[in-house]
């Protein structure tokens, strides 16, 4: 054992360059740190790598999962590894590749790295997905399939961030999420988008979700139609959460501002009252209203 090492390694701690037959060898070595060792070195045939998915042990496939330069053969044999650690470890491993992969792509080689990234979409353990989520999130030339499906998955852990930050999203994808999967996680993501046009906030406005529309409102840039608005109003006396986002939109049609100072707390109304985007015959009701309610 301490000959080996010694081989392997120069006066001064470094490690030397392998041998096709020195990798060879520490791939068949009975002592699983030699095999780890080898594993996650950057320097080794892409055919030792391979050889090495059918380690025995966990911790060496992972570490042959997380090595960039295993090749993709081996990697669409990891994604279906047993271990859950495995495949997680690869999905990390692999989001970074995604800007250069594509179902398309004649690239035998990003054929495969591409197969093993779908395959861990579709994986059955939650963790792996969100991890693969987690990674893809703001990569803006990650594969739109493997984007769509993720954004589609029954758990929010995995969908929630695709859905809130993806850009390879369209606005097409996520109208159709108030449809499939209208859970008030997936909605909330997708209304605390940087940029949510009308269209989308009305499907979303017409949920009623009570988070998700809170979100809408707080959010200054969400295009919110007069119309949606005027809907919520009409809703919003019995859910409080909406109040104070309403009061302070930063515009504000006349007659909304007249429905909200009749209804909301008292410590609102007075950012009603000051506000300076109001017609001059608005502003004037609302006070009438403000100070109606104060005296009562």
């Amino acid at each position: 054992m301490k000959s080996l090492f010694k081989r392997l390694f120069k006066g001064n701690g470094e490690k030397q360059p392998l041998s096709y037959d020195q990798a060879k060898e520490m791939a068949q070595n009975k002592v699983e740190d030699v095999r780890q060792d080898l594993a996650s070195r950057p320097d080794v045939e892409p055919e030792i790598l391979y050889f090495l998915t059918d380690d025995p042990s966990p911790e060496v496939r992972r570490r042959i999962a997380s090595n960039k330069a295993t090749p993709s053969q081996a990697d669409l044999l990891l994604a279906k590894d047993t271990d859950n650690d495995v495949r997680g470890d690869l999905a990390e491993k692999i989001a970074l590749l995604a800007p250069e992969l594509n179902a398309d792509k004649q690239d035998k080689m990003r054929q495969m790295a591409y197969k093993a990234l779908d395959a861990l979409a579709r994986d059955q353990v939650t963790r792996v997905r969100q991890i693969l989520s987690e990674a893809l999130k703001d990569v803006a030339d990650a594969p739109p399939e493997v984007i769509r499906r993720l954004a589609s998955d029954v758990e929010h852990v995995v969908s929630g961030p695709v859905l809130q930050y993806s850009p390879v999203l369209t606005e097409a994808d996520l109208l159709e999420i108030p449809d499939n999967n209208p859970s008030t996680g997936n909605l909330s993501a997708i209304a605390q988008r940087d940029e949510i046009p009308a269209t989308l906030t009305d499907v979303i406005g017409a949920t009623y979700n009570e988070e998700a529309a809170a979100l809408l409102l707080k959010i200054s840039s969400a295009q919110i139609r007069e119309e949606m608005l005027d809907r919520i109003i009409d809703r919003a006396p019995d859910i409080d959460p909406w109040h104070e986002p309403l009061v302070h939109r930063p515009i504000m049609p006349g007659r909304t501002a007249a429905k909200l100072a009749r209804f909301v707390a008292h410590n609102l109304l007075e950012t009603l009252r000051v506000r300076k985007d109001l017609d001059p015959d608005v502003l004037d009701e609302v006070r009438k209203v403000v100070d109606q309610r104060l005296k009562e």
